[in-house]
């Protein structure tokens, strides 16, 4: 009753949002913001407001408790001790929703109180820890970067901003390729001379990466490092496909191509030349500003792709990793950690396990990457969990993105596809839940088409342009990756959670990214480096759920919009 009273009153339209929320009481805006005159005028209306609600409360306070006497306390240990109870521990709420026109919008403080019973869904997040984050981000493409140049430079820098700085997605992990990929204009290598063992032509100045995909890169950096938080782009290399003349092309009667790939993909006597290539390249990058973090072996070793491909089987992986690509990195550039597989969710335990069944690849072996084209994949990686040998190996989800023929029908470019963005936090959720170190979007941006892309395979992307109309748009995905990219920041170290009586039905194989009511409430925690709590819940249900958020001693009741994704953050509770 005070709460609404003061409202009414006060007429703010930040506060006036919480009617919707039964545990909000405060305005969210930055504290010692310079007041101007009509905001003056409204303290001095909320103050006489104050003055009157002081007395109301202590009204309401006696009225609903009954005697304070009975309980031994007098009434104003009573009301204190009644606020102490109510209005324990505040939390800040950011929220997407389909249907409210939230993206990624901050609501009004909510607070935890007292814990309570309650019958319905209800998320229990722990301190017990897990893997320790290394952060979010998005694939810097040749065709990425392509679009990013024909912006205009308020355009470039927005973009930018938006992906990079802390007030945008705050991303610190990009991914690129070594030589070309499908988005590429067209398949190139840094070395085309057949027979060129001995990589002396290799093109060390990088001239073909220096004209769109570097200065995309190096803006990206210096926007983070600009921040002065300490931070750092976190970049991953991933090899599609070896030069041509590597290649075994005894299936090709044409001339040698990088799209395809034969079985065995290297010619007999090139495992070293590549290996050393790789490292050729990365030493490269590095002479140009942009240090390497990791490397995956190969992009999809198990996909002959129609764009540039190398098959791999798991064997002849771990004896590359072994005897050629292993050494050579430890030896040139021995603080980038190299990732197997870097292929879909279905086959990674199989794959992992029998990579790391050589010992000698197990040494040189940092951590497994997947991708999601398959689905959810969660009995794949609960198994790789459940027989890995070492704890020490970091689990990397390095690439997810939305062909565009799954749009819903009536989708438009400027809004793009809802479903999209729920997909994206299902799987990041489901990924984090079971031991991922990061996530990593594909192309950061792409044009009105999808591409481009020199073997027409279009994708959808978080940033979209119409070229044509020089327009910028934001897809719903962008906003849900920032439910997670904005705040659990590098170093954040996961935390268990739970969630009960949420209605959950067990669901069968489906295609990626798919979320619909059957799968409840989902939820996902983590602890900042400062000792925030952050909890993410997603409801991808077409109805409203009530829930009850539980943290040790504390709970809230709330509600989640249909359609909708929430970020809860508040401090953390040390004597769980």
């Amino acid at each position: 009753f005070v709460h609404r009273f003061l409202s009414t009153l006060a007429m703010d339209p930040y506060t006036l949002e919480s009617q919707e929320h039964p545990l909000v009481v405060t305005d969210t805006r930055e504290a010692f913001e310079p007041a101007t005159p009509p905001q003056i005028a409204s303290l001095k209306k909320i103050g006489l407001a104050a003055v009157l609600a002081t007395a109301c409360a202590a009204v309401f306070v006696m009225l609903d408790a009954g005697a304070p006497e009975a309980s031994g306390r007098s009434s104003a240990e009573f009301q204190t001790v009644q606020l102490q109870e109510d209005f324990q521990h505040p939390f800040s709420i950011w929220q997407s929703a389909e249907h409210t026109g939230d993206k990624l919008s901050r609501k009004p403080v909510g607070y935890f109180k007292s814990d309570f019973s309650f019958s319905g869904p209800e998320v229990v997040i722990s301190n017990v820890q897990g893997q320790v984050i290394e952060g979010f981000g998005g694939a810097f493409t040749e065709s990425s970067a392509a679009v990013y140049k024909k912006l205009s430079n308020d355009q470039r820098d927005q973009f930018i901003e938006d992906y990079f700085s802390v007030n945008g997605l705050g991303y610190t992990l990009g991914r690129t390729h070594i030589n070309s990929c499908d988005f590429s204009i067209s398949s190139y290598s840094f070395d085309d001379h057949d027979g060129d063992v001995g990589l002396t032509m290799f093109d060390t100045s990088l001239e073909h990466d220096k004209e769109e995909l570097l200065p995309l890169i190096w803006a990206a950096q210096y926007m983070i490092r600009a921040q002065g938080s300490g931070r750092e782009l976190k970049m991953l290399a991933s090899p599609w496909s070896p030069p041509a003349w590597m290649k075994d092309q005894s299936w090709n009667p044409g001339a040698p191509v990088m799209d395809h790939s034969g079985k065995p993909c290297l010619k007999h006597g090139m495992e070293q030349v590549w290996a050393n290539y790789i490292a050729k390249w990365i030493q490269s990058y590095r002479a140009h500003g942009v240090p390497i973090w990791g490397m995956t072996v190969q992009n999809e070793p198990l996909n002959n792709a129609s764009w540039e491909a190398c098959l791999m089987s798991s064997k002849e992986e771990a004896d590359f990793v072994a005897n050629h690509l292993g050494p050579v990195i430890r030896e040139l550039v021995p603080d980038v950690q190299i990732f197997i597989y870097d292929h879909n969710k279905d086959q990674v335990a199989n794959y992992a396990l029998d990579v790391l069944a050589n010992s000698v690849a197990g040494q040189y072996v940092a951590g497994v990457a997947y991708h999601w084209y398959s689905g959810d994949g969660w009995d794949q990686l609960d198994r790789l969990q459940a027989e890995l040998k070492r704890t020490d190996l970091k689990l990397l989800a390095s690439e997810a993105t939305w062909e565009a023929y799954r749009w819903r029908k009536g989708t438009v470019l400027s809004q793009g596809d809802w479903d999209f963005g729920q997909g994206y936090a299902h799987d990041i959720i489901g990924d984090l839940n079971r031991g991922a170190v990061g996530w990593l979007d594909w192309n950061l941006i792409l044009d009105e088409k999808g591409g481009p892309n020199h073997v027409n395979n279009v994708c959808d992307a978080a940033i979209q342009v119409d070229l044509s109309k020089k327009e910028v748009y934001k897809h719903p995905q962008y906003y849900y990756i920032g439910h997670f990219s904005k705040f659990i920041h590098p170093g954040s170290v996961h935390l268990d959670s739970e969630v009960l009586r949420s209605g959950a039905v067990k669901v069968g194989p489906r295609p990626y990214g798919t979320c619909t009511g059957d799968d409840g409430l989902e939820a996902t925690a983590a602890r900042q480096p400062d000792g925030q709590v952050v909890v993410v819940v997603l409801n991808c249900s077409p109805n409203d759920v009530v829930f009850k958020l539980k943290y040790a001693d504390l709970a809230a009741q709330l509600k989640i919009p249909a359609n909708g994704i929430q970020t809860y953050i508040f401090q953390e509770v040390t004597d769980v």
